[in-house]
């Protein structure tokens, strides 16, 4: 196989797993009246912690108007809080809630059982070599990004 024929086959696979486990996701949010960009956003502030309007809204790829209506409604369904900082008013951070933390730690989970479920068809071996090759995969693109950002 060229590296064009294996890239091009690389990328097309982790779409597709992307799709999957993103649908999964996607169908448990559906019954608690989450979108997709509002679990985004709960997610990325799991991850990442206190964000400003306008660090949330680079992190998430959106106008700061979009980050601004999706935190209101947010902060509507009590999953997250607005605090104006103390040093300047004009400032606003947005703090993940336990109620919305809650909900990224049940979606998190059921897509790990879904996971789990397809990798018990894979023998100890398989899964151990595809862990190891998925994690130096992990360790390069994030280098490769970090590399990135620095340009």
């Amino acid at each position: 196989m060229s590296d064009a024929a294996l890239i091009e086959s690389l990328e097309t696979m982790f779409r597709q797993v992307n799709t999957a486990i993103y649908k999964y996701g996607r169908s448990i949010l559906a019954g608690m009246q989450v979108s997709a960009l509002q679990f985004n956003a709960l997610l990325t502030l799991k991850e990442f912690g206190s964000l400003t309007m306008g660090e949330l809204s680079k992190q998430l790829f959106t106008a700061c108007s979009t980050a601004t209506d999706l935190a209101d409604r947010l902060e509507r369904a009590g999953f997250v809080e607005r605090v104006r900082s103390h040093q300047d008013r004009r400032v606003v951070s947005v703090n993940l809630l336990p109620k919305g933390e809650g909900i990224v730690d049940l979606v998190i989970t059921e897509r790990q059982v879904f996971l789990g479920e397809i990798l018990k068809q894979y023998t100890e071996p398989e899964q151990i070599s595809l862990r190891n090759a998925l994690e130096i995969l992990t360790k390069r693109i994030e280098k490769a990004d970090l590399a990135m950002q620095s340009k």
